[in-house]
């Protein structure tokens, strides 16, 4: 996943370098920060996981390691009206959560290690209020994000009892980020994010945006 990630990050950057050149012959393009009209898909990399850190287990199993990836996060925004926009958002989030129990067998104690590979996939809806009228710093775009997720889990070993099970969840979860871009041309820009969402608490990445053909209003 991280793989992918940096392959995407530096052929966007190729591309943004292009650009900037057409640019440097250009004097009249400027660098809008916040257009109506716009579609905006991010692609972006979340951290501090709260399905990882957040985790439980009952009274009789003890934690062990737990690898995977950092979840995978995409926006896809319209700007619809003057400072608002509307996104969908998607998420996968992926880990092996490792641990162990101890059972008493004819021969004496003995433990048995176990493995949960979980799996969520998450789907919602948002809407964003730009700052730009209260933040009018060159390139950046602020923003504030409401809105909910639908979380589709699944547990292949989940510790219920004194044994485990497969399970499946699926949950409504609030979103709530504060956020900004900055934009490094008038398609490029860096992303970031701090709130409240069930993958992450902050994530980092990049957007591209393309303009629909409409006039904005600025």
């Amino acid at each position: 996943m991280k793989t992918l990630f940096t392959a995407l990050f530096t052929l966007a950057c190729s591309s943004l370098w292009a650009q900037q050149d057409t640019a440097a012959h250009n004097p009249s393009q400027r660098h809008h920060i916040y257009e109506r009209y716009s579609v905006i898909p991010t692609v972006s990399i979340g951290f501090i996981d709260g399905y990882r850190n957040n985790y439980t287990l009952p009274s009789g199993f003890l934690k062990n390691n737990t690898s995977g990836f950092a979840p995978i996060l995409v926006k896809l925004e319209y700007a619809v009206w003057r400072d608002v926009s509307l996104a969908a958002t998607f998420s996968y989030d992926a880990f092996f959560y490792n641990f162990s129990q101890q059972y008493e067998g004819n021969n004496g104690p003995f433990v048995r290690y176990r493995t949960d590979n979980f799996r969520s996939l998450s789907g919602g809806i948002s809407a964003f209020y730009h700052l730009r009228k209260f933040i009018p710093i060159h390139h950046l775009d602020p923003f504030v994000g409401v809105g909910i997720s639908l979380n589709n889990n699944r547990y292949s070993a989940y510790p219920q009892g004194d044994s485990t099970a497969i399970k499946l969840s699926h949950t409504l979860t609030p979103y709530f980020k504060v956020g900004a871009r900055y934009y490094i041309s008038d398609r490029f820009s860096l992303f970031g994010d701090l709130g409240y969402d069930k993958p992450c608490i902050f994530s980092l990445g990049f957007s591209c945006r393309f303009f629909s053909g409409k006039n904005p209003l600025k």
